[in-house]
């Protein structure tokens, strides 16, 4: 039997399958050190093809023929190191690993140099540990006021740190898992990474946050007092003014609004992940120090509320500039209403004088024209009266009232046929 034509295949149907390789997890050896940098590229447009042209690059010259895990994942080999690099939307993660007693914090073999103008923003190093439990020995290396000390996998294995950043600017944890299985070992490893790659993320909202917060108070104060004001705004060119104004605050309000828009949205999704990443631990206090999800919530979470309070006044703010640029529209169209009905009823009292004066000025010409059309009249008829031997003052007098009215008649007929 004939097999059917192969359908039509939908355009995106490559990278919905390939998405779900995208980030696989990489098995690690028992005892390892593993160390991350993040980056945050420049927010222009094709910033991160740049980036990842120049890795290309990189990765030619030095023949390590990189491994395509993904779309946007890179995996090769040094002599001493795994590299592996991913570029996500605004950031770039260099993840390697080595041996445990690795102590280059900043190899030349890793494509540094291919970054560019990108700023680091995160380093994390993890030492792997082929025993069930962290030895005592590495515990006092911590700052006792911000330690984390966990097991986690139900009790398979335990994390330290105190994310205390050290000489090199790298956070450092200690990982025990020498009772799970190499699977496990690399999920449990990949969300330790994660948690500390989001939760910088993260925090880069505050800052920023901090940094609008002035300039945002004094627009609240600006507009609260104009709103006060507008009572006392009486004349059309008053309110318009205002109106002005509130434009102003407007423009003011959406810059500030654009500046963060991107930034707070980023900060409340990668906050989202770190929470889940957090959960996915099952971690249990060992009784020295704290949790993490309790320490870093306590430190998170009140930054992602100050980055969402942010976001509410903003919110607030244009509202109340709409509305009360509603309410001036209001004032200015009453205003005009007013104007043109003062407009209209001068306008119509101008046509009633202009109607008055000109039947005033028709009866003085009806009048004028039947003087005149008389005098023209009694030169006409002089000669006739004269051979008649008619009285000429008795005619004129007769025929004057006549005259009247045919020239009044005249007039008016004129006047109905030019309507």
């Amino acid at each position: 039997m004939a097999e059917a034509p192969y359908p039509h295949e939908h355009p995106h149907r490559d990278a919905a399958l390939a998405e779900i390789h995208a980030r696989p997890v990489d098995l690690i050896d028992a005892e390892a050190r593993v160390r991350r940098l993040v980056f945050t590229v420049d927010p222009q447009s094709g910033a991160m093809t740049k980036t990842i042209a120049r890795f290309l690059a990189f990765a030619a010259d030095l023949d390590v023929s990189p491994n395509e895990a993904g779309a946007r994942r890179y995996v090769f080999t040094t002599p001493l190191r795994q590299v592996t690099w991913e570029f996500h939307t605004e950031f770039v993660t260099i993840t390697w690993r080595a041996a445990r007693h690795d102590d280059t914090n900043w190899p030349d073999d890793i494509g540094l140099d291919a970054l560019g103008e990108a700023q680091l923003v995160g380093a994390i190093r993890v030492d792997l540990i082929d025993q069930d439990s962290i030895p005592e020995h590495l515990l006092p290396g911590f700052s006792l006021p911000s330690l984390c000390f966990i097991s986690v996998e139900s009790g398979g294995a335990q994390v330290a740190t105190d994310f205390v950043p050290d000489a090199d600017k790298f956070i450092r944890i200690e990982f025990a898992a020498g009772s799970l299985s190499p699977l496990r070992r690399a999920i449990v490893l990949r969300r330790l990474l994660e948690m500390e790659t989001y939760r910088t993320m993260a925090l880069l909202a505050l800052p920023l946050a901090r940094d609008v917060t002035p300039g945002l108070r004094a627009l609240e104060i600006e507009l609260s007092a104009l709103i006060e004001s507008l009572s006392d705004a009486e004349t059309t060119d008053q309110v318009r003014q205002k109106l002005d104004g509130l434009v102003t605050l407007s423009v003011q309000a959406g810059q500030i609004s654009e500046k963060l828009g991107y930034r707070f949205a980023a900060a409340h999704a990668y906050g989202t992940i770190l929470r889940s990443r957090l959960e996915k631990l099952r971690e249990t206090t060992l009784g020295r120090g704290s949790s993490l999800s309790s320490f870093i919530g306590n430190r998170v979470e009140p930054a992602l509320s100050t980055c969402a309070a942010i976001e509410r006044r903003l919110e607030a703010l244009s509202t109340k500039i709409a509305r009360t640029v509603s309410l001036l529209d209001v004032r200015i169209g009453l205003d005009m209403q007013i104007q043109n009905k003062t407009v209209l009823e001068t306008i119509a009292e101008t046509a009633k004088s202009q109607f008055r004066l000109q039947h005033t000025v028709e009866g003085l010409s009806t009048i004028a024209i039947t003087y005149y059309a008389i005098g023209i009249l009694g030169y006409a008829v002089s000669a006739p009266i004269e051979v008649l031997n008619w009285d000429k003052t008795l005619v004129m007098s007769a025929a004057a009232v006549p005259m009247l009215i045919v020239v009044w008649a005249s007039m008016r007929w004129i006047r109905n046929r030019k309507h």
